[in-house]
């Protein structure tokens, strides 16, 4: 045992000094010198089975004398077995990494990872008692080295084999981009390389990063821009062209199989036989990583914009993307390019009826918020005889006039029901209404599911109107009355077709379709109802700062008052004369003379309240005031004329039709300029023209205010009660 512990010791100073000349100090190292200490390991292993027989054979039967003595020994046998586990464990370890760096130079990368691993395990399994060996640790950093060294190598190799160079094609402009994929024939070396990258866990990273690659440079090109060549050599080149455009045009989706299928047959056919270590075809690994983003891609950005806008193109539309998309999925299939429950374009073809509804309803919608964003001072003319306009009507459809004459038919009507006002709408509304007849013409034509979206389309449509319109429009409706007016007339226009609309197509559509817009009606009127309130109470604001002026009308002959209470006036009339050009020719006739003579009645009313109050006007006063009301009573006529009236118009009988204190602005203005007996004979005892339009005790004020305190004065006012 003493010589077998001498020989240990040796051995594992030995091992030592090796093992840390060539992993610490990095000393040069010798083949011979490590099979001299793999031998010398083998011989000591010898010895120390023959101390052990011995031990089993010999001093057992003398344990009963030597019983320390046998304590002492097994415990320096048990020593020396562990020392011996440790160097066997380093001669295991050492003849790995002396056949990983072998393998490495005959380019056998897969069976130098292998080797790697292998002595990762055997570093990774502990040895009992014997944890923090320093020798073990530097092992560890030497094969930690070993496998970052062939990581390295094998990822340039297969650089170096996959070759990617996106560049501006050498035109003056840069008008194209060139992408390439060049893939360089490496023999058995492209299989090691793949092992090596599997056994080293790297492979799954390199895959992710040439999938991105693979769907960035070559199929997304081919996929959202019709321009795009590809061009394959014989060598494995593939090189995809694309001219720059800000918005370019997805191709149609036959030629972007054509050209997805070009890229993927120079893949199959360079990774042809190539499988991992279960036994998974290669093209299937690129295809884990590459499928889904460019299935999504083919969705999105070919097939979608793809779908076409009307029924009479979806048959052109099945034989040109339906049939190619399900040749284009078997053959990926076949190929395992992606696996066989990958049903993404399979749903886009069974849901195609879907997806061209849903396209169409979004581009109705889309269609309407741009045209409701639009101008509005773009105005056309609509009437009875032009019901969407005098251009639109000969662009209608068909069938819409056939419909009306139908549905007059069935119940004979006066011919002034539901008869449209002639004025001006904006030309965004009028293409609104068109795009609504237009997509009911053909719900009627639809099948079932296809009608019924569409209809509610229609429906949506409206609701849009009714928020987005005044929002998008809301500060010219509030500062320009030409804007609030066209708004009103929209609106009054879009609730007039939508009272008949659904009546038009009812029979035409589906019987589980309540065809209804009448609960549109009051919300869209009250729209524009509201909108045009908002502006006249905006304009009576206006006036009714002008006649602040004024002052009252008191005194005002005397100094600057005649000239201020002057201008105060002309500047109503000037704001009731801008009114009336922006306004006559847009509202209907009977809208317009109620329009402005709300205005009218609303100056009328503050000039009349001003004037009763005065307690006391001089003759002079009296004149002015008469002849300024005078001016309001000779402008007033024709600012009931409108530029669409038929014929002449009783301008007197408008005023008293649509200014309700009229004649009682024309009765002070007989008042103003009149005798006492003159005031005496209108008033008639209560029953004259003077006690239709002021109270008493107004005509006894302004009496009052016009005539001194005479005994004639006093007979008046006695008889006016």
């Amino acid at each position: 045992m003493e010589v077998l512990s001498k020989k240990m010791e040796d051995l594992k100073l030995e091992v030592y000094e090796v093992t840390k000349g060539k992993y610490v100090d990095f000393f040069p190292q010798r083949l011979q010198t490590t099979l001299s200490l793999k031998e010398n390991v083998d011989k000591v292993t010898e010895d120390l089975h023959e101390a052990r027989e011995k031990i089993e054979n010999e001093v057992k039967n003398q344990l009963t004398l030597s019983k320390d003595v046998l304590t002492t020994l097994k415990g320096d046998l048990e020593n020396h077995r562990c020392v011996l586990v440790i160097l066997e464990r380093l001669v295991q370890i050492q003849d790995n990494l002396e056949s990983a760096a072998s393998a490495n130079k005959r380019q056998s990368y897969s069976e130098a990872a292998s080797f790697l691993v292998k002595v990762d395990e055997l570093l990774g399994t502990p040895l009992e008692g014997y944890e923090g060996i320093q020798i073990l640790q530097a092992l560890q950093t030497e094969t930690c080295v070993q496998k970052e060294k062939l990581i390295y190598e094998v990822t340039e190799k297969w650089k170096s084999l996959v070759t990617w160079n996106s560049s501006d094609a050498n035109t003056p402009d840069k008008s194209k981009q060139v992408f390439q994929l060049e893939l360089t024939s490496g023999g058995s070396v492209l299989s090691e390389i793949i092992g090596a990258m599997e056994t080293l866990g790297v492979l799954n990273s390199t895959l992710k990063t040439f999938g991105n690659r693979l769907n960035s440079y070559l199929f997304k090109p081919c996929i959202v821009n019709s321009t795009a060549v590809v061009k394959n050599s014989p060598s494995n080149i593939v090189i995809v062209t694309v001219n720059n455009e800000k918005t370019p045009v997805p191709p149609s989706p036959k030629q972007m199989y054509m050209n997805v299928m070009t890229i993927i047959q120079v893949l199959d056919k360079y990774f042809m036989n190539l499988t991992v270590q279960d036994g998974t075809n290669f093209l299937s690994c690129i295809g884990k990583y590459v499928s889904r983003e460019l299935l999504e891609l083919i969705v999105k950005e070919c097939l979608t914009p793809a779908i076409p806008h009307n029924n009479k193109e979806m048959s052109e539309f099945e034989a040109n993307c339906v049939e190619p998309t399900k040749c284009f999925q078997e053959t990926l299939v076949n190929l395992k390019f992606i696996p066989g429950d990958d049903n993404a374009l399979e749903d886009f073809v069974k849901n195609i009826d879907v997806l061209f509804v849903n396209k169409k309803s979004q581009d109705i919608l889309v269609r309407a918020r741009e045209l409701m964003k639009s101008e509005l001072h773009n105005t056309v003319r609509v009437s009875d005889e032009h019901p969407l306009g005098e251009t639109a009507d000969k662009e209608a459809p068909s069938g819409k006039k056939s419909r009306k004459v139908e549905l007059a038919s069935s119940c004979q009507l006066s011919t002034d029901t539901l008869k449209l006002p002639a004025c001006q709408i904006s030309v965004c509304t009028q293409q609104l209404m068109m795009l609504a007849y237009e997509t009911l013409e053909e719900a009627t034509q639809s099948s079932q599911e296809c009608a019924i979206q569409l209809f509610f389309a229609v429906r949506n449509m409206f609701e849009l109107f009714c928020r987005v319109y005044p929002t998008a429009h809301q500060k010219a409706l509030a500062l320009f009355p030409q804007m609030s007016a066209v708004f009103n007339n929209d609106c009054m226009f879009v609730a007039h077709h939508l009272a008949t609309i659904g009546h038009q197509f009812n029979r035409s559509l589906p019987q589980d379709v309540q065809a209804t817009f009448v609960d549109l009606i009051p919300k869209i009127r009250g729209l524009g109802t509201d909108t045009m309130l908002k502006q006249l109470n905006s304009q009576k604001d206006i006036m009714r700062e002008y006649l602040k002026a004024a002052k009252g009308f008191v005194s005002v002959s005397e100094g600057s008052n005649s000239a201020s209470t002057e201008k105060a006036v002309k500047q109503v009339l000037h704001q009731l004369g801008h009114l009336q050009k922006v306004w006559q020719e847009i509202l209907p006739v009977s809208q317009y003379r109620r329009s402005i003579g709300t205005l009218l009645n609303n100056v009328v009313m503050e000039i009349c309240d001003q004037v009763v109050r005065l307690e006391d006007i001089s003759a002079s006063d009296a004149t002015l005031i008469a002849n300024l009301m005078s001016l309001i009573q000779k402008r007033a006529g024709p600012l009931m004329k409108s530029a669409s009236d038929d014929g002449d118009v009783n301008v007197t009988i408008e005023l008293q039709r649509n200014v309700p204190k009229w004649l009682r602005f024309t009765e002070i203005i007989t008042l103003l300029n009149a005798s006492l007996l003159e005031i005496n004979d209108r008033w008639a005892d209560g029953k004259g023209p003077l006690a239709n339009e002021l109270t008493a005790s107004e005509v006894k004020q302004m009496i009052r205010a016009l005539f001194q305190n005479t005994d004639r004065r006093s007979a008046i006012l006695a008889k006016i009660r």
